[in-house]
């Protein structure tokens, strides 16, 4: 088959000996390289697409736009070109048609990836984004184009005993996500990583890399956010007779929101949204994310001071001491869903993925007319309850549409590039390649 990989950074250098291993069986390896930084082997077909000269004029493309919604540099890093973006369309588009890929794979995270994931659909080309599963821990699946679709799976079973153990591990939140556990970089690491970063933003690669300075001063901006959120908020949910809705804020940039909950990811207006939809005598709390970054703006702390239905909770407040007090889970494409789920937690998901085939994740079609009959129906006890059966069911999905390996980059998880993790992946790919083979030409 012929492979196209995209680069993108250190992530780069966990696909590069899948790739080897890929060429080895007889595939036909190529790469599209945006940053000259981080290139793979010279053993590949390498496609380096120059950085623009100069600002160029452009007519607007819909699905370019799509893409512009999304980018951290516009939303986060006070980018004002737009132009760049068509001109790597452009060149993206001449790239995929010389190269004509059955399967591309690549991150659904960065600018360049999103075109040629849009390109891809519009050529009918799989784009396969691998990424942690999140539950259980340890897996991954393929993901279809900028979706959370898991594309083909292991297939494998749970027995009862091993996924009622998992069960257990997730409720009591004693098994945590691969991404999720901590990892110390060293700080050698990191410095290096720092000049190899800053040498690509001094030799052109200023559209996927942050203006130094700029970065800085949203360090210092988010670092004074903090200080402001945590003085206002709550320590505990208020043991109050109203009913509790959580909204766990989920960290940007990040693609997690920004593009698989690309309509959603204006977190500010969608706190507003749900404050305008919530019924009497119903509190909405949100929750910062532990390691907050850009969604901790200026804006959303004034609108939370200032609405007396929404309540702030402190940085330093665990989850674990949060879910057991609110009778509610509003999440847009959040882990915290699966958690809910297999604990009999309502949950309810603005985005809709293989979670709301369980019958407790209510998908939210229409905020202004469905909070209200979600919060009715729990509140008369009627909120469907998963059995035992039912949870097992659940986990096996996840299982059966997931692969055992460690998604991840070698910067910040040396193990993802072990021979054991490399073989897993190898594996994974086959499969992927076998689904491909009964669905198609091949």
């Amino acid at each position: 088959m012929t492979l196209l990989f995209i680069e993108n950074r250190y992530k780069t250098y966990f696909f590069e000996p899948i790739a080897q291993q890929l060429k080895f069986e007889g595939h036909d390896i190529h790469w599209l390289i945006q940053n000259k930084q981080f290139l793979p082997s010279k053993e590949f077909n390498n496609y380096i697409v120059d950085y623009p000269k100069s600002n160029l004029n452009y007519e607007e493309i819909d699905y370019v736009e799509k893409v512009i919604f999304s980018d951290r540099q516009i939303n986060h890093f006070n980018k004002k070109d737009k132009s760049y973006f068509y001109y790597y369309n452009t060149k993206i588009e001449e790239l995929i048609k010389i190269i004509e890929p059955d399967v591309v794979f690549g991150e659904s995270t960065a600018f360049h990836e999103l075109l040629t994931i849009e390109n891809c659909k519009r050529l009918n080309i799989l784009y396969l984004n691998p990424s942690t599963c999140r539950y259980p821990v340890g897996r991954f699946s393929f993901y279809k184009y900028d979706t959370l679709e898991p594309y083909s799976g292991s297939g494998e079973e749970l027995g009862d005993e091993m996924a009622k153990e998992i069960i257990n591990q997730i409720v009591n939140r004693k098994a945590i996500p691969n991404y999720m556990a901590p990892i110390k970089t060293s700080r050698a690491a990191i410095i290096k990583d720092k000049i190899k970063k800053t040498l690509a933003y001094c030799r052109g690669e200023t559209y996927n890399t942050p203006n130094p300075l700029i970065k800085y001063r949203l360090e210092k901006k988010k670092k004074d956010n903090i200080v402001r959120w945590n003085k206002s908020a709550l320590q505990v949910v208020e043991e109050a007779e109203a009913f509790k809705i959580l909204y766990p804020l989920q960290m940007q940039p990040e693609a997690n929101i920004d593009v698989w909950g690309r309509p959603y990811r204006n977190q500010t207006q969608l706190i507003e949204d749900i404050s305008k939809a919530l019924p009497p005598n119903t509190l909405l709390y949100v929750k910062p994310n532990p390691k907050s970054k850009y969604e901790l703006g200026q804006d959303l702390i004034h609108f939370i001071e200032n609405n007396s239905n929404i309540r702030a909770l402190h940085h330093t407040t665990k989850m674990d001491e949060v879910l057991p007090l609110v009778d509610l889970v509003i999440t847009v494409t959040g882990t915290i869903a699966i958690e809910c789920i297999l604990s009999n937690k309502p949950v309810a998901t603005l985005v809709e993925t293989i979670n709301n085939r369980a019958r407790n994740c209510r998908f939210i079609h229409d905020i202004m007319l469905d909070i209200p009959k979600i919060v009715s129906i729990i509140s008369e006890n009627e909120f469907p309850r998963l059995t035992d059966e039912e949870k097992v069911e659940y986990i096996n999905l996840l299982n059966r549409t997931s692969f055992k390996g460690l998604v991840s980059d070698p910067l910040s998880d040396i193990n993802c590039i072990s021979e054991e993790n490399i073989t897993n992946l190898v594996l994974a790919f086959s499969e992927v390649f076998k689904k491909l083979k009964t669905e198609s030409k091949f």
